[in-house]
């Protein structure tokens, strides 16, 4: 029933990666049920406007492609930081 459901920007969906080796890499513990696969974030690259940011959570890196892929989708709510 809440309405301020957003997708994350780059930086809000890379500081949930671990650096650990992981796969999926993120916190199952906080985020059971991950995909190790890979997440789009609401950041628009700057080059290709057509084109957005995304992480792979089965290595933590992250990489732009164009906004008609089919990826993941993790909402937050709120404001961002």
């Amino acid at each position: 029933s809440y309405s301020d459901w957003r997708m994350p920007t780059l930086r809000e969906l890379q500081t949930l990666t671990l650096d650990d080796g992981s796969n999926p890499a993120i916190d199952i513990t906080y985020f059971p049920n991950t995909v190790a696969s890979f997440f789009w974030s609401g950041s628009s690259y700057f080059a290709n406007p057509a084109n957005a940011w995304y992480v792979y959570f089965n290595g933590g890196g992250s990489s732009a492609s164009d906004k008609s892929v089919s990826n993941c989708v993790r909402l937050v709510r709120g404001g961002q930081f």
